[in-house]
């Protein structure tokens, strides 16, 4: 293998895939380079601890967790994504390389040891892995597996598996894993850069029920004492950590049913870290607290999507007409108040590979959605829009109602907000008659992980049911690039995809963290939280 380094470059997503450390070879480009040594954790710490208010995480193995902040205080995975930046790290591994994207090698750092004193080595990873994507198992992570070789055989359609391993995952060494693919796929180092491909120590499969409440894990903090359902749950440094030890000696994890009650916690002094601030609170929040807040770059998208299955919408006249219609700067000014940007692409800024402006038919343009919905053949009968219940989706729904009754003339129009498990009932039960507000979280800042769940035909969020082969073949052919040559691909299928319009973008999501003064350095980025390990406690 060719030892070639990633070069830096510059993108117009305002970020950059990074000076790698590892990266993928083969498709005309690749390579790895050193990361540093492991050992125990360094001890550049300030002491002290501090508080977040989250939600209950429920379960703590982090294969069967979403809990996103305690899961990466006690997990690494072989990789990791600057939460500031965007940019790849390396975690628990010290270089992810391939030759043709399809099959890799992870080459794991020596020495590492879980919070126990426990050493860890490939098998670890191995039979985490396996547990994780095992189906009778039911935990969350699963799906994230999808594309391993063997994961069909762990998830038959019917019946109980045969095996219990994936056959896509063989341990070389001690230090060494390989992993095949059921496709070439360039993006795999982002889908491994997350705490449930975290190892797993022998202790999790004796007794997973005191273990999930105790967990042994491999990163820079450990439970103290264990989980208890809704009470606060604290973590301390562990000494085992082979990376920089966390700024704190501890942090405490604080559990809400409501953000608002966080928020006034907050400025009772009873918490330290708030996010996101409920978009109520934006403007107190802003004026009380405007030296300690700061908007997260979360990579996301909230759009209007059209039901394939309603005849109305089978014209793309109709849908850009309608798209056309809305104005998402007064929407987001009016509505959203700080919380929201107007969404003119499929992907914001802080996605890699992002491009502004590639909606053409996301241009407030009243005069021509008038007319495109004229040549159309106009619009009869009732239109109704749905969102779930959350925030102030009502008020957008109201909103856009008003818009394009004004603009498209369409009088007899109605909004219907529902509880998000009946709203998802309503849409994969084709019952939806217009478009209905969603929204998503791409799992990693990359433009692929939008393309690919919202527009190939079996996109785990494609709910239009929108298929076009020419942007099947372009995205396909860059998720089996490399990372640098791949991304002028996905750059197509987007240009592509929007001929046919089948969603229409509304807004990206802005949220909001908020901290007391007690606590300095508290970062923000496409993690939503930054790295809580940098958060340092004023001196008293």
């Amino acid at each position: 293998m060719t030892r070639i380094s990633m070069p830096r470059v510059g993108l117009t997503a305002g970020v950059t895939l990074a000076a790698l450390l590892l990266t993928s070879c083969g498709g005309g480009g690749g390579g790895e380079s050193a990361a540093p040594k492991s050992g125990g954790a360094t001890t550049d710490a300030s002491g002290g601890t501090f508080s977040v208010a989250g939600t209950d995480p429920t379960h703590l193995t982090p294969g069967n967790t979403w809990s996103f902040y305690t899961g990466s205080m006690l997990f690494t995975g072989p990789l990791k994504i600057d939460a500031t930046s965007g940019e790849i790290r390396p975690g628990a591994a010290e270089s992810v390389t391939s030759p043709d994207q399809k099959v890799w090698t992870i080459k794991l750092k020596p020495g590492q040891k879980f919070s126990n004193g426990d050493p860890i080595t490939a098998q670890n990873f191995a039979d985490a892995w396996n547990a994780t994507a095992f189906g009778p198992n039911a935990w969350v992570q699963n799906s994230n597996f999808a594309l391993f070789k063997g994961y069909d055989a762990l998830n038959p359609a019917s019946g109980k598996p045969k095996t219990k391993e994936l056959s896509g995952v063989k341990v070389v060494d001690d230090n060494t894993l390989e992993v095949t693919l059921t496709k070439p796929y360039g993006l795999f180092p982002y889908v491994i850069a997350s705490y449930n491909f975290a190892p797993l120590p022998k202790a999790a499969f004796d007794d997973p029920k005191a273990f999930d409440a105790a967990p042994i894990g491999n990163g820079p903090y450990k439970v103290q004492g264990k989980y208890e359902a809704n009470k606060p749950l604290t973590v301390v440094r562990n000494e085992h950590y082979a990376g920089p030890a966390g700024k704190a000696e501890s942090i405490v994890f604080k559990p809400y049913t409501s953000y608002a009650t966080a928020y006034n916690d907050l400025l009772a002094g009873n918490t330290d870290i708030v996010y996101p601030v409920p978009p109520d609170r934006l403007s107190d929040a802003e004026t009380r607290l405007k030296d300690r807040l700061a908007v997260a770059t979360i990579p996301n998208l909230n759009y209007f999507a059209f039901p394939s299955w309603d005849k109305r919408f089978k014209d793309v006249r109709v849908r850009e007409a309608i798209s056309r219609a809305i104005d998402r700067d007064a929407l987001t000014k009016s509505i959203l108040k700080g919380s929201g940007d107007p969404a003119r692409s499929i992907a914001p800024s802080s996605a890699v590979g992002a491009t502004a402006d590639t909606c053409t038919a996301c241009v407030y343009d009243p005069a021509k959605a008038k007319e495109l919905l004229t040549q159309a053949g106009g619009w009869s009968g009732p239109l109704k829009l749905y969102a779930s219940q959350y925030g102030t989706n009502d008020q957008t729904l109201q909103a856009v109602a008003n818009q394009l009754r004004t603009n498209l003339g369409i009088t007899d129009i109605s909004f219907e907000t529902l509880p998000y498990a009946q709203l998802t009932e309503t849409v994969k039960g084709k019952k939806a008659e217009g478009p209905f507000l969603y929204y998503w979280g791409a799992y990693f800042p990359h433009i692929g992980n939008f393309l690919g769940p919202l527009v190939t035909k079996a996109g785990i969020a494609n709910e239009t049911d929108y298929s076009n082969p020419a942007v099947e073949d372009l995205i396909s052919k860059a998720d089996a690039s490399s990372l640098e040559n791949g991304l002028p691909i996905y750059a197509e299928a987007e240009k592509e995809m929007w001929k046919d319009t089948p969603i229409a973008p509304l807004y990206f999501g802005r949220y909001t963290a908020v901290w007391t003064k007690k606590v300095q350095n508290v970062q923000v980025g496409v993690n939503g939280l930054g790295d809580l390990t940098a958060v340092t406690v004023a001196a008293k």
